[in-house]
Formats: C-alpha cells, sequence, structure tokens
C-alpha cells in the first residue's frame, strides 16, 4: 500500500496522508452510494449509484497504489459529477422520480455531499503546486497500474525525463 508513485514523487499528489483520507473519505462515498442502490427503483439513478460506487472504489484504491494522480483525477471527478447530479435532480423535477425534486436534507445525500466536498478540494490541491498534473503523469500511472503494461519500458520514464538513448 502506498507503493512509491510511478509519477513525481514530489508532488502534492503523492503525499501519503492526504491519500489515506481521500481513500477512506472516497470509500465511505462508495457505501453510500451501494447502500442507495437497494432503495433506488428508477433505472438511471440505479446506474448513477453504481457508477459512483464504482468510480469513487477505483479512485480509492488508485490513491492506494502507485498511481495517485490518476487516483486524484478519477475519485475527484466522480466526486465532482455526483455533486452536479444530486444538485440537478433536487433542483429539477426529473420523470419518473418526482420524490427528488426539493428534497435537499436527505440525510444520505446531505453526508455524502459534505465527503465529496472534501474530496473534489482535496483533488484540486493535490494537482496543483509546484509539481502540476501532466498528460505524461497519467500516462505513466496508468502503465504502472495496469498488468502487462510496464513502466520500465522505454520511453516511459518521468514526463519530464526524455527517453533513453539506445
Amino acid at each position: 500500500m502506498l507503493d512509491s508513485p510511478a509519477s513525481t514523487p514530489r508532488g502534492r499528489a503523492e503525499h501519503g496522508g492526504a491519500r489515506v483520507v481521500a481513500a477512506v473519505l472516497l470509500l465511505a462515498d462508495a457505501g453510500i452510494h451501494a447502500y442507495e442502490v437497494l432503495a433506488a427503483d428508477v433505472p438511471f439513478l440505479i446506474g448513477g449509484f453504481l457508477a459512483t460506487a464504482v468510480g469513487t472504489t477505483v479512485g480509492a484504491l488508485l490513491l492506494l497504489t502507485r498511481g495517485p494522480r490518476l487516483g486524484w483525477v478519477v475519485g475527484g471527478l466522480t466526486a465532482l459529477l455526483t455533486t452536479i447530479g444530486y444538485i440537478v435532480t433536487r433542483a429539477t423535477p426529473v420523470p419518473t422520480d418526482e420524490d427528488d425534486y426539493g428534497n435537499w436534507l436527505e440525510p444520505l445525500g446531505v453526508c455524502s455531499l459534505v465527503i465529496q466536498g472534501i474530496v473534489v478540494v482535496m483533488a484540486a490541491v493535490a494537482l496543483s503546486g509546484p509539481a502540476p498534473l501532466r498528460p505524461g503523469h497519467l500516462v505513466q500511472e496508468v502503465k504502472s497500474v495496469t498488468p502487462g503494461l510496464w513502466p520500465d519500458d522505454p520511453g516511459s520514464g518521468s514526463p519530464d525525463e526524455p527517453p533513453p538513448s539506445p
């Protein structure tokens, strides 16, 4: 757990304490949405709850592996999109889901919003700073956490380093 990151080990995204806290929060949010699937009766809500549960779980697991920047992106975007979905379903009467319209204070929903807000802010802070997010970081982290793709292949070094000469 908390393996040495595949990307830049000197950035905010690789800070071990923040990664653990965010992973715990994301897993708690995944649990809330997995539980909500059991009570949902509208197909698009079931799909949304499942997508959130999967996205937050994947983000949490990536934070605890060699792909912390990828974890921040996946977890942060999932939390942000879920927050937007909550706001839309509360502010607009959605066909076949009139029960949620105006129901802003649903206890699990409020708890989830607090968790998601914390994760989005943590992700924004983690991905900014002296070593900002670059596409090369994400490619390298995908290679490091995907079986069969090796980050030690030629040309897959740090995004800041030129590829090795033959």
